[in-house]
């Protein structure tokens, strides 16, 4: 790993910690009402602030090291090596379709496509199976949301036959 490289993903190390201490300290000003004996709506969000808050210091101390090894170490690579815009792509394609299509389809199937492109984008090329996966985690995803949650989620306009 180059230096510069290094340097920019403890940057992101430590701006993903940032966040969490972020989330830490709002998750304090969550009012709890009395009712909550043990477990109230600041379990999950402290969970995740903390999580965060290790991982991005965990990302940033072992990049600070790569860049300590990168100062006595030869340089690898050069300026010709370049990001792969593909995975990336792959993501934005199913985040974008997700935020355009979410009212017309619903939510099972514009996830069932975020969760194929996402592993798409993290490499996966056996399409059966992704998609089956995919469609799993959506019907999964939408059914705790719907039944544990009680959330209102679209079903869409094209397949409720509403316009």
């Amino acid at each position: 790993m180059t230096k510069r490289a290094a340097a920019a993903e403890l940057a992101l190390g430590l701006g993903v910690a940032a966040l969490g201490a972020f989330l830490l300290w709002e998750t304090g000003e969550i009012r709890v009402a009395p009712v909550y004996a043990k477990v109230g709506p600041r379990v999950i969000p402290y969970l995740v602030g903390g999580i965060m808050t290790a991982l991005g210091l965990m990302l940033a101390w072992q990049n600070w090291r790569a860049m300590q090894a990168a100062g006595s170490a030869p340089a690898r690579g050069g300026p010709e090596e370049r990001p792969d815009w593909l995975p990336i792509a792959a993501i934005a394609v199913g985040l974008i379709q997700q935020i355009l299509l979410f009212e017309p389809l619903g939510f099972m199937p514009t996830a069932a496509i975020l969760f194929f492109c996402v592993a798409y984008g993290f490499g996966s090329r056996r399409y059966l199976r992704d998609a089956v996966i995919a469609v799993a985690l959506a019907v999964v995803a939408y059914v705790g949301f719907v039944h544990a949650l009680g959330l209102n989620l679209p079903a869409g306009t094209v397949f409720a036959g509403g316009a």
